[in-house]
């Protein structure tokens, strides 16, 4: 197709058309998008711009119809020659501060497999069990040896159900050569802690604190990312290998597959820097320990 004036004329005043805030009318998630769009459930919806037009387009999440919108572009995929594609992405407009509901803080520990968001989170809960609890994630993937209590184990229909009824508000599938990976956080497990008075602890990785913050705000995360020691990517990845390797969990297939989304987990934290409140390198535990509990007791009073 030759990209003459006239054609150059015509793409860019409908991209300028889809540019546009609006409102969601309908919203839902394809579990199993078409490959082009990679592995990551696909959340779609039917979006009335403002100029009364309509649109069918992607969602950053799942969103509740009526919720006002607005587009943002989002890396789509990238090609075996590591060129990127990017789309139009919907996500919630922000409310003004003095009209933001606030339902309460979430903390969130996010970092790559084999940083040690587990025994980070566990430690720390058990330190602040009067202010903090763990929220027990959802996941389809077998039980493993070493696992600690902290999953919810269920099939691959019942997380499926969950999505469609909008009972998670964040979720994720990992990449896998050995197995289907789907994790997920119920609305309902974070609201009991918060019923409860205490602080939800929940552990995340890139999709899930973006799921978040989506649903109840990014004013309500107290966002800490955990980075191993190093100073280059492939010394953190070095470190996280060794760990891996170490706490012997998984055949070595099941390494290669976490060090290829621990590479993409790394590269997050400076694209998606607005997501973190603070970056701490777990290379001494008392320490990250001592910093996550001042912040925790602060929240508690406040």
């Amino acid at each position: 197709m030759t990209h003459t004036s006239p054609v150059l004329h015509r793409a860019a005043k409908r991209l300028q058309r889809k540019l546009q805030d609006g409102v969601v009318l309908t919203s839902t998630t394809l579990m199993h998008p078409p490959a082009e769009f990679g592995p990551q459930p696909r959340h779609i919806g039917l979006v009335q711009l403002d100029d009364g037009s309509k649109v069918l387009a992607g969602l950053s999440a799942p969103l509740e119809i009526g919720t006002r919108v607005h587009p943002r572009m989002r890396l789509a995929a990238v090609n075996d020659e590591g060129l990127r594609r990017y789309d139009v992405a919907y996500e919630p407009i922000a409310l003004k501060p003095a009209e933001a509901p606030f339902p309460g803080y979430i903390l969130a520990l996010t970092g790559p497999s084999g940083v040690g968001k587990s025994t980070v989170s566990n430690l720390l809960v058990n330190m602040v069990s009067s202010y903090a609890e763990k929220v027990p994630i959802l996941t389809t993937r077998e039980r493993r040896k070493g696992d600690d209590g902290e999953y919810r184990y269920v099939s691959k229909k019942v997380f499926t159900d969950l999505v469609q009824k909008g009972e998670l508000v964040a979720m994720t599938h990992i990449p896998s050569e050995t197995e289907e990976r789907w994790y997920g956080y119920r609305a309902s497990d974070i609201e009991k802690i918060w019923k409860r008075g205490k602080i939800p602890v929940v552990v995340t990785e890139m999709h899930l604190l973006v799921g978040l913050a989506n649903r109840y705000g990014r004013r309500s995360i107290l966002s800490f990312g955990l980075l191993p020691p190093g100073r280059s990517k492939r010394t953190r990845l070095s470190h996280l290998l060794r760990r891996l390797r170490h706490r012997g969990r998984e055949t070595e297939d099941a390494i290669r597959d976490r060090l290829k989304n621990a590479e993409k987990d790394l590269d997050f934290f400076r694209q998606r820097s607005d997501l973190f409140d603070r970056i701490l390198v777990n290379e001494d535990l008392d320490t990250v320990l001592k910093k996550l509990t001042k912040h925790v007791e602060g929240l508690s009073e406040a």
